[in-house]
């Protein structure tokens, strides 16, 4: 059974787009301001998708806007919204034609980025790129890799 996730919903304009997760299994702690998905489980956002065995999103509450007047503040429709997400174990990430393979990845969803560490691999228009630590900056369409990069370029057949 799935279970999902879309604490973006229902934003007005302007909002970033909503995040579903779908999973086997979710446990969610207000407390600890996370929940934790396992099992099969596939985060969407837009043209940005996550694979992996386990994932923790971690929340921060949500800045609102000042109340209208007469309007009381009510604990019960206290929003949140997403501070980063960790996936962990055979993590697969496709954002366009462009993948990765890891370990572990840590998305940032302010900045926008995703840091891969454990063997990461990322594969676009025929070139593979692996090393130590790889960062891809979504808004930008650039990786950085560090700790030591191997790249290979595929031929190309000539007529």
């Amino acid at each position: 059974m799935g279970i999902a996730l879309s604490p973006t919903l229902g934003l007005g304009a302007g909002q970033k787009p909503a995040t579903v997760i779908t999973s086997n299994s979710m446990t969610a702690s207000s407390q600890k301001n996370q929940a934790i998905f396992r099992g099969n489980v596939k985060m969407v956002q837009e043209d940005l998708v996550v694979h992996s065995d386990i994932m923790i999103v971690y929340f921060k509450e949500k800045q609102s806007p000042p109340s209208s007047a007469g309007e009381q503040p009510s604990g019960q429709n206290s929003k949140k919204e997403i501070r980063f997400i960790e996936a962990k174990g055979h993590v697969k990430i496709f954002k366009g034609k462009s993948r990765a393979t890891c370990q572990r990845a840590i998305y940032d969803k302010v900045a926008e980025k995703v840091i891969l560490r454990g063997s990461p691999i990322a594969w676009q228009e025929g070139t593979r790129i692996s090393g130590p630590k790889m960062t891809m900056y979504l808004t930008e369409n650039r990786s950085v890799v560090e700790g030591g990069t191997q790249v290979i370029i595929e031929g190309t057949e000539e007529n």
